[in-house]
């Protein structure tokens, strides 16, 4: 909405009050003076002055366009950094959660081993259905770490 006021402030066609005189916005004015030119006062406007102030209305209309862009590259920019910042986040907490369950993996195997030494350390004579229970046991250990 500002950048609409501003645009109408500065961009008021050059209006005529009842006397005949030319009336200029201050950043038109401005510009005439910093580009060189007379300041226009009287209509008619010699072509020169309407081709000068076509010119300098232009520029302004340029420079208030550029400084939009320049604004919103700047808030596209703000907002990229807040994606970078929140994804960063979440990879910090994906990497602890990673480093948690190679934790528990590792301690899961170290079970699963001490599981298998006493499965081999168990006598012969023992009934084939003991060994195959703890041999499913260590099995299903195996596969829950396999899901993870």
């Amino acid at each position: 909405i500002a950048f609409e006021i501003i645009i109408v402030i500065l961009f008021v066609v050059a209006q005529i009050s009842q006397s005949g005189v030319l009336i200029l916005s201050e950043e038109e004015k401005r510009t005439l003076i910093s580009e060189g030119y007379p300041i226009p006062s009287k209509l008619p406007l010699t072509k020169q002055e309407e081709k000068n102030l076509k010119k300098i209305r232009r520029k302004i209309k340029n420079k208030i366009s550029a400084q939009e862009s320049r604004r919103k590259k700047k808030e596209y920019l703000e907002a990229l950094e807040k994606r970078v910042e929140a994804y960063n986040h979440e990879n910090n907490d994906l990497k602890k959660k990673v480093e948690s369950l190679e934790n528990n993996n590792r301690s899961l195997l170290g079970q699963l081993q001490k599981l298998q030494s006493l499965v081999s350390k168990m006598p012969k004579a023992a009934s084939a259905t003991q060994t195959s229970t703890a041999l499913m046991v260590s099995t299903d250990v195996v596969m829950s770490l396999s899901l993870w």
